[in-house]
């Protein structure tokens, strides 16, 4: 069985809903059975092409004594596409991604998740077998325009921060450190680009990181919703950067 083929992750059960409103960033209303509830919706981004009033989504139960909502937001419908909108998934897609080995770290032996860095924290640092140490940020990209895979969907300082921190991480650390982003491209595209329109900031420090040697590696990953799991389809070419 090949990397496109092979189931990368399994997703629970999940209940049909017919998306109906977002009040705030982080709730929705949605009609499930005839009846309406509200949502969590865990991904703060504008999501405008996947959140309209009547589209269908995806949606899994949460048994929670301290929680509001007893529902999360987890996919939306993009034509005959389903778009992961749930951001806490994308550690599972990443570390089945790395355990995989379908980004060119090689052999890993070690995989440390949520480690601090400066002002922040990083999604992983992992260590090969060449001896080599790997920091890896991780970022979720829904967003598709003429099969153009584009991120980010809101301006965000905290992905300009990442980047200028991996960056500094690879100037001052031992020859034998990697720093890289692995971009989680969930939506059919054949293309990625740093989204210039949204954020021209991102996008300058995108290519600036690019060029100094961070690795950034946009992975292709569908949900098959038949199966209900997550595949691996490729790793998508970069656009060069734009002069204009």
């Amino acid at each position: 069985m090949n990397k496109s083929s092979e189931p990368l992750f399994q997703m629970e059960t999940l209940q049909s809903g017919i998306f109906k409103s977002r009040p705030n960033r982080y709730l929705s209303e949605v009609m499930i059975n005839g009846r309406m509830e509200q949502v969590h919706v865990h991904d703060p981004g504008r999501l405008k092409e996947l959140l309209f009033e009547n589209n269908a989504c995806l949606i899994k139960s949460v048994v929670s004594e301290t929680r509001k909502t007893k529902w999360d937001m987890v996919f939306a419908r993009k034509g005959d596409e389903w778009i992961l909108i749930h951001s806490a998934y994308h550690r599972y897609l990443a570390e089945a991604v790395l355990k995989r080995n379908i980004a060119p770290f090689g052999i890993l032996k070690a995989i440390k998740a949520e480690v601090k860095v400066g002002k922040s924290r990083l999604d992983f640092r992992v260590k090969n077998e060449a001896g080599e140490t790997i920091w890896i940020e991780v970022k979720g990209c829904s967003l598709s325009e003429e099969g153009i895979a584009k991120f980010p969907d809101a301006p965000t300082d905290r992905g300009r921060r990442h980047l200028e921190e991996l960056m500094a991480l690879l100037s001052e650390s031992e020859p034998n450190t990697r720093c890289a982003v692995l971009i989680l491209v969930l939506s059919e595209a054949t293309l990625f680009e740093p989204n210039r329109e949204t954020d021209p900031k991102f996008y300058n420090i995108f290519y600036e990181a690019l060029n100094s040697g961070v690795e950034i590696y946009p992975c292709k990953i569908l949900y098959d919703h038949e199966v209900n799991a997550f595949t691996f389809r490729e790793i998508l070419p970069i656009k060069e950067k734009r002069n204009e």
